[in-house]
């Protein structure tokens, strides 16, 4: 999967590139300020697309697209990937955090990060979370928390991805942001029960295949959607764990098992995908099967892009942490 609309990128050369957000931007309240050079700049920002600065190789080729007001932001910065350099695009400056120049290596990981996660309009969002990224999981900036405030953080972030995660996979994105909290509980618990209900009908199916000595491979397949379901409200049970849990060091345990569990699911429609195909194209699967299993094709799609998204995220933040700790 290609980076997020949020976070479009111009290839501008052999190892450059202009990417839309900046770790720099924050807004507080209403005001949006600029934190470069750990300074606080009022600033004003507008939404460029990054294919209106053509194919620039170099941060000086940008030379005369550069704003004439030092509080006009274009949110977006250039990244020289052979010197490791990012720049603000709008001021031509290094992008540094801590008097440290952040690295273009950095940000390409955050943005890959980023893009699996987060939704973003004009890239505030975006770029706060890119801030986040550099702070916690980055190399350069490692040593400015301490691991409890490292791993505070995580937990958090985890949280509120995984709950993002859940609210789209129950239909329920709008109460995904926080504000809804009590009302997300109720519909992942909702959830959860409609798929043991789910999981009860795959049963009965699967009794009633076997008793009319229904050919193995069919049986398995339908063994596997019952085990999809499963595992779904698995996942569903792990997210309000986690959300309830007020003990970071508890959320980051939950990351392996969520993991694994993830990847399951990611296996599992594999499967079914293949095995589906392989009855359909010898004639061996019954229309009524094939009825049911196309009724929850569309949702089982279009979760499995979810869960792999979240397969690259999780393994990302269990390795960054892994080497923290180390």
């Amino acid at each position: 999967m290609g980076l997020d609309s949020s976070v479009v990128e111009r290839t501008s050369g052999i190892g450059s590139r202009i990417v839309r957000g900046c770790p720099c931007l924050k807004e507080f309240g209403r005001e949006k300020v600029c934190l470069n050079n750990d300074d606080v700049m009022p600033i004003t920002t507008i939404t460029i697309d990054p294919v209106f600065f053509g194919n620039a190789t170099s941060i000086e080729d940008l030379t005369e697209l550069r704003s004439n007001s030092e509080s006009m932001c274009y949110c977006l910065v250039f990244l020289d990937n052979d010197k490791e350099h990012t720049y603000c695009v709008s001021q031509g400056q290094l992008v540094k955090i801590n008097g440290r120049p952040v690295k273009a290596s950095e940000i390409q990981a955050a943005l890959q990060f980023v893009s699996a996660s987060e939704q973003a309009g004009d890239g505030v969002i975006c770029s706060s979370c890119l801030y986040k990224y550099l702070i916690t999981l980055g190399d350069t900036f490692e040593e400015l928390l301490t691991d409890d405030e490292r791993a505070e953080l995580i937990s958090s972030y985890l949280k509120r991805v995984t709950a993002q995660m859940a609210a789209d996979l129950i239909g329920a994105a709008e109460h995904s942001d926080g504000q809804d909290s009590e009302i997300l509980d109720d519909l992942i618990s909702a959830r959860i029960k409609e798929l043991l209900d789910l999981r009860s009908e795959w049963t009965g199916v699967i009794h009633d295949l076997r008793s009319n000595g229904a050919e193995s491979r069919i049986v398995s397949l339908v063994e596997r959607n019952r085990l999809l379901t499963r595992l779904e409200g698995v996942f569903l049970f792990q997210v309000s764990t986690l959300r309830e849990s007020q003990d970071a060091q508890i959320s980051l345990g939950l990351l392996r098992f969520m993991i694994d569990v993830a990847e399951r699911v990611v296996r599992i429609v594999e499967d079914i995908r293949e095995m589906t195909r392989d009855l359909q194209e010898t004639g061996q699967l019954p229309n009524e099967i094939g009825t049911l299993l196309q009724k929850h094709s569309v949702s089982r799609s279009k979760n499995v892009q979810w869960f792999k998204n979240l397969v690259r995220m999780l393994n990302q933040i269990e390795t960054r942490t892994s080497q923290k700790s180390l």
